[in-house]
C-alpha cells in the first residue's frame, strides 16, 4: 500500500492527498497543489482536513455568509468521512471539472482529484453536457435501473444549498419516491407538494414536474425522465418566475377584493351602510318571496336640519336606520333611497299582514325620543305601501309606493298609505285650501303668501286650479307632485 501510495504521488496524473487516522494532511503531490493553488503557502503535514476544506470553500463561494461558510464546512468534514464518490464539481475559478474518489487506507484516507474536463472529445455527448452545465443553471442528478448514483451536479447544489449540502451526496440509492425525498428534508420548506412527495408509494421519476419553495427562499422545478432504465433528475431555478406568479397572484386577489368592495360601495348607502336603491331594485327582481313594498319618509326632516344642522340629521338617518333594522321581520330587507326615506322589503302572507307590519316598523321608529344637543326629540315617519305586481316592473311598484306614502303626508302624516288597490278619482278626498297651503309650507318650506309677494301673483306651480284639475284627470297625488318637483327645479335654476 506504501509503495503503491508513493508511485501515485511520484508519477500518478491525478492530485491526491492522503490523512491519517486523525483526518491530518499526511502527504500530497503536485498535482494537488496544481489543482489547489490556494494550498500552495498553507498545506503541511498535520494540517487537519477542516483547514484544507475552508480556503477552498471560501474561494469557491465567495459571496457566503460566516454562517453558510460554517454550515459548508461541517458538510464537507461530514462527506470526508463518510463518502467514497465519484463526484464531480466544477472549480469556480478556473472552470476545471474535477472528478472526486475517496478510499479507506491503513491508518487513514486518501482522496483522488482527477480533470475530467476534456474527458470526452469535443462535440462528444460527454463533452457537451458538461458545456451546458457549465453555462447553464441546472442541477443534474442521474440514477441507473439500480437505483445508484451515477452522476450529481455538486456545483449547482452546492450553490443553491450550500448549508445543507450533506443531503445531496446522501442519495446514493433510489427506489420508493417517499423515501427518496424525505431525504431532502432540510433543504425545503414544507408543503403541500412536497408533504405528497414524501409519502409518495410510486417508483420511477415523478410522473409530473413539481415547484417547491427551498429553505433559502428560492423555487426549483423539478421535472424528471425516464433514461436507460433509470431516471434523469433536472432541476431549475425558477424563482423569479414563481416570484412573478405569486405576485399576480397577490395582486389578482386583491383585484378581486377591490371589486367586491367597489360592488358593496355600489350597493350599499355611505350614511348607514345599508342596501341603497339600486340593492333594493334587484332583489325586487331576483326575489319572489316578496308581496309588498313599504317606503318609509321621515316627517319634518327639513325642519330638523334647519334647527339642529346636517350633521344632526346624519345622526337621526343613522338612529332610525338602527331601529329599523332593529324590527325587521327575518326575510324582511331595508334599504336607504337617500335623504331621509328607506325603503323595506314585506314579505306578509296578506294585505293585513303587510300592513300590520308596516305599522310595527311606524312605531319603531317613534318608540322612543331622540336627544339631539339638550332636546329630546321625537320622530315620526310616513309610510306607503304598495303590493307586488308580478307583470309589474320594480320602478312601477316603487312609484305606487311612492304615491300612498304621499297620500299618507296629505292626511296627516305618521301613518301608514296603502296602495294595495289602484287609486281611482272617485275615491280621492278633494284637501281643502287651507291643507294645499299647509302641504306646500311642510313639504317645501314655501308660503304660498311669501310666493305671491315675490313674483306677484300666486305662482301657478302650487295654484289649487292645478291641485283640482289633476284631481279631475285621477293624477293626484303622485302626478302632481311630480310636476311640483320639476317646476320647482325651473325655480331654482332661475327659468
Amino acid at each position: 500500500m506504501q509503495a503503491a501510495g508513493g508511485l501515485l504521488l511520484a508519477f500518478g496524473a491525478s492530485a491526491v492527498c492522503c490523512y491519517d487516522a486523525e483526518d491530518r494532511v499526511s502527504a500530497w503531490n503536485t498535482r494537488y497543489l496544481e489543482f489547489f493553488p490556494e494550498m500552495r503557502d498553507h498545506v503541511r503535514v498535520g494540517l487537519p482536513v477542516a483547514d484544507t476544506l475552508r480556503p477552498f470553500l471560501e474561494r469557491q463561494h465567495p459571496g457566503a455568509t460566516a454562517a453558510e461558510l460554517e454550515a459548508a464546512l461541517a458538510n464537507a468534514v461530514w462527506r470526508h468521512r463518510e463518502e467514497q464518490g465519484p463526484l464531480r464539481y466544477q472549480r469556480a475559478d478556473s472552470g476545471r471539472w474535477l472528478e472526486l474518489r475517496m478510499f479507506p487506507m491503513p491508518g487513514g484516507r486518501i482522496k483522488l482529484w482527477t480533470d475530467v474536463t476534456h474527458s470526452g472529445t469535443e462535440g462528444t455527448d460527454a463533452s457537451v453536457l458538461l458545456e451546458l452545465l457549465t453555462v447553464t443553471n441546472l442541477g443534474v442528478i442521474l440514477h441507473d435501473a439500480q437505483g445508484r448514483l451515477r452522476y450529481a451536479n455538486s456545483r449547482f447544489f452546492s450553490a443553491h444549498f450550500l448549508p445543507v449540502l450533506r443531503e445531496v451526496p446522501d442519495i446514493r440509492e433510489r427506489h420508493v419516491q417517499g423515501e427518496y425525498w424525505r431525504r431532502y428534508t432540510a433543504m425545503f420548506q414544507p408543503s403541500e407538494a412536497f408533504r405528497a412527495l414524501c409519502e409518495s408509494g410510486q417508483t420511477g421519476p415523478l410522473p409530473a414536474p413539481v415547484t417547491l419553495r427551498g429553505s433559502s427562499g428560492r423555487s426549483y422545478r423539478i421535472e424528471e425522465h425516464p433514461l436507460h432504465g433509470g431516471i434523469a433528475s433536472m432541476w431549475t431555478d425558477v424563482t423569479e418566475l414563481a416570484d412573478r406568479e405569486q405576485a399576480l397572484a397577490k395582486a389578482h386577489a386583491e383585484l378581486a377584493g377591490l371589486n367586491v368592495q367597489l360592488r358593496r360601495m355600489a350597493l350599499s348607502d355611505p350614511l348607514t351602510a345599508l342596501p341603497n336603491r339600486r340593492a333594493l331594485e334587484q332583489a325586487l327582481v331576483y326575489r319572489k318571496d316578496v308581496t309588498a313594498i313599504a317606503l318609509i319618509d321621515v316627517d319634518h326632516f327639513k325642519a330638523i336640519n334647519d334647527r339642529f344642522g346636517h350633521d344632526a340629521g346624519d345622526a337621526v338617518m343613522t338612529e332610525l336606520a338602527n331601529r329599523l333594522a332593529a324590527a325587521l321581520g327575518p326575510r324582511e330587507l331595508l334599504a336607504r333611497l337617500g335623504g331621509d326615506e328607506f325603503a323595506v322589503l314585506l314579505c306578509g302572507a296578506d294585505e293585513a299582514d303587510v300592513l300590520a307590519r308596516a305599522d310595527a316598523l311606524r312605531r319603531a321608529v317613534s318608540a322612543q325620543p331622540l336627544a339631539l344637543d339638550r332636546d329630546a326629540l321625537v320622530v315620526t315617519a310616513s309610510l306607503g305601501v304598495a303590493a307586488r305586481e308580478a307583470s309589474e316592473a320594480p320602478t312601477d311598484t316603487l312609484r305606487r309606493a311612492d304615491m300612498a306614502l304621499l297620500g299618507a303626508k296629505a292626511a296627516g302624516r305618521d301613518r301608514v298609505g296603502n296602495a294595495f288597490a289602484p287609486v281611482r278619482p272617485d275615491t280621492v278626498d278633494a284637501a281643502s285650501p287651507a291643507e294645499v297651503d299647509a302641504h306646500l309650507a311642510a313639504d317645501f318650506g314655501l308660503e304660498p303668501v311669501a310666493l305671491a309677494a315675490r313674483h306677484g301673483a300666486q305662482h301657478p306651480v302650487f295654484t289649487r286650479e292645478r291641485w283640482a284639475e289633476a284631481q279631475r284627470q285621477g293624477q293626484t297625488l303622485d302626478h302632481y307632485w311630480g310636476w311640483v318637483h320639476y317646476n320647482l327645479g325651473l325655480l331654482a335654476a332661475g327659468h
